[in-house]
């Protein structure tokens, strides 16, 4: 079963209402993830209009230095057996909900 990873990133209080707000990607369209600040780490993805020029990018915020604890709960993440739902909460701003430890938010770029 094809897993999802959920991301929400509102610009205020209220529910993602526009673009670069809201994303989920299949697990099967991660293609890698870096450090790309002490603080954050990249997750790049197979981009949603199909080309093959930009990959969509979702950063995770979280503590300085805390990459390989972020990689490693990423990774348990995407192969998760533990609860049958294909539907994973990586960053959900709107609801406070940040199933990695230490993350704290994320920046949502898109290709399209």
């Amino acid at each position: 079963m094809e897993r999802y990873l959920y991301f929400t990133n509102p610009d205020d209080t209220g529910a993602p209402d526009a673009n670069a707000e809201i994303a989920m990607y299949p697990t099967s369209a991660v293609t890698c993830f870096f450090a790309s600040t002490a603080t954050r780490t990249t997750i790049n993805f197979v981009p949603r209009d199909g080309t093959v020029n930009d990959e969509d990018k979702i950063v995770l915020i979280h503590a300085e230095g805390d990459h390989k604890n972020v990689m490693s709960e990423l990774v348990a993440m995407i192969n998760a057996e533990k609860n049958n739902s294909p539907f994973q909460v990586v960053s959900d701003k709107e609801k406070s909900v940040f199933n990695i430890t230490g993350v704290t938010g994320c920046i949502i770029t898109s290709a399209d």
